[in-house]
């Protein structure tokens, strides 16, 4: 059931932001372990991913174009290492 449930907040996303993400199996685990040790909710899980996500994910769909992302369990863990990684990554290769 939790996998079921996570896979749709990759369709919550879409709808929310209009980006497509796909959440890795070891992504999925790790919002599996979350919520049973953590003792949270797929729902808080989702805002806070979607909250730490969101407007670096709009910025390189801006510039790039591109649409749809792969987020793995380090993404999760620290977004915003990710974020800066791909940004830089995505932007280096429009300068070449």
């Amino acid at each position: 059931t939790f996998y079921d449930e996570i896979k749709k907040l990759e369709l919550s996303f879409f709808k929310s932001h209009d980006i497509n993400i796909v959440l890795e199996d070891d992504a999925i685990d790790y919002i599996i372990e979350e919520v049973v040790n953590a003792s949270t909710s797929i729902t808080s899980f989702y805002d806070r991913m979607s909250g730490d996500l969101k407007l670096g994910l709009k910025l390189i769909r801006e510039k790039t174009n591109k649409n749809r992302f792969f987020i793995n369990r380090q993404a999760l863990m620290d977004p915003e290492t990710f974020l800066n990684t791909r940004i830089k990554h995505e932007l280096s290769n429009l300068t070449e």
